[in-house]
């Protein structure tokens, strides 16, 4: 019996080829045939994780053989069905509780209607998740050298709990923000609810372009970026947070601007996942990380389900994140560590453009 299984699969190619390199050299259509073939299966066994009041866990990584574009690109009844039979394989190893990671999470209304087949606890991790972000960006801006109390943040997307959360939680750190979301009349009633003295440093904006040069900061917190968002028109050296998954802005656009997309968590103890997910042996994501916090606190229960933002469930898994001793690590991009590399050829690209830019005035 497990504490917990994680739900997992391959988000790319390359790592798929890391566990099946017979792959490598077939014909694509092929691969990805025989991948909707394939059957879930037991990818590892999770060791030692220990918590800093002495709990441990003891957990299992359970694999959906389904490429990401394949998650998006299939048929949505052909998705279901292979994660219904990934989770019924799980809950064949008997888990405490189980974690839909990636876009598995994405499935069954957010695994909402999936507890109706599935009998087992089941959580998305999308709470501790959402937990992270205002922590990444404060990061990334502090990277960037973002004086926070003289730009204004621009969030794609305002209705959304990614939207919603880092309105209320980073609004107060800079000049003001703009907000943009594709039904007006929703986003009217949200802010409507803010506090009359936070919601003077708001403004709604659907002329977004209007204002790039104001702010270094935008979260694109939906999956429908305004068509009228112009990349090309970002001040080097902002940064932009996308929540849209998959992802719709390719770090590669600019090179002058750094684009993250979350963190990678370090839990507590010397914990080995024994499987190659892209990340350096010790490290997890958040998604992957909120099991593991639920199963140490012996939290056995539907945790983060649903479309429904939870704000309390938000904080909690934060807290007890905090206090199982899970540390944020590193910032990602495209689901990869950003390096102090890659983070200097940025700031070398923004003094060329800062260097042009003199040249042409003169």
């Amino acid at each position: 019996m497990y504490d917990y299984t994680l739900i997992i699969h391959p988000t790319n190619e390359e790592l798929l080829y890391k566990y099946e390199p017979g792959m490598k050299n077939k014909p694509r259509p092929l691969v990805k045939k025989v991948l909707e073939w394939m059957q879930p299966f037991k990818a590892s066994e999770i060791r030692g994780l220990y918590s800093d009041l002495g709990r441990t866990a003891k957990g299992a990584l359970v694999m959906c053989p389904l490429l990401m574009e394949q998650m998006v690109s299939l048929s949505p009844t052909k998705v279901m069905k292979a994660v219904i039979n990934t989770l019924k394989f799980a809950s064949s190893i008997s888990p405490k509780l189980i974690g839909l990671t990636a876009y598995a999470a994405f499935s069954g209304n957010k695994g909402a209607d999936l507890k109706k087949i599935i009998p087992c606890p089941m959580t998305t991790g999308s709470n501790y998740t959402l937990s992270t972000i205002p922590e990444a960006i404060l990061r990334g801006a502090d990277l960037m050298d973002i004086p926070l109390d003289d730009t204004y943040i621009l969030i794609l997307g305002g209705t959304s709990s990614v939207g919603k959360y880092c309105l209320d939680i980073l609004s107060h750190f800079v000049r003001g923000t703009y907000v943009s979301a594709h039904n007006v009349d929703k986003l009217n009633i949200a802010l409507a609810g803010i506090p009359k003295e936070k919601r003077a440093k708001i403004h709604s904006k659907f002329d977004i372009n209007s204002i790039l040069n104001k702010t270094k900061i935008i979260i694109v917190a939906t999956n429908r970026i305004p068509a009228e968002f112009d990349i090309s028109k970002v001040e080097p050296g902002s940064l932009i947070f996308d929540a849209s998954y998959p992802r719709r802005i390719l770090p590669s656009i600019r090179n002058d601007v750094l684009v993250i997309d979350g963190v990678t968590v370090k839990p507590p103890g010397d914990v080995k996942f024994n499987f190659d997910f892209g990340l350096p042996e010790g490290l997890c994501y958040p998604c992957m990380a909120e099991p593991m916090i639920l199963a140490l606190e012996k939290k056995f229960e539907d945790y983060s389900l649903g479309k429904d933002f939870d704000a309390f469930k938000v904080k909690e898994i934060l807290r007890l994140g905090a206090k199982h001793g899970f540390e944020i690590d590193s910032l990602t991009s495209k689901e990869k560590p950003i390096s102090d590399i890659e983070i200097s050829r940025i700031k070398a690209n923004i003094k060329k453009k800062s260097k042009s830019r003199i040249l042409l005035w003169r």
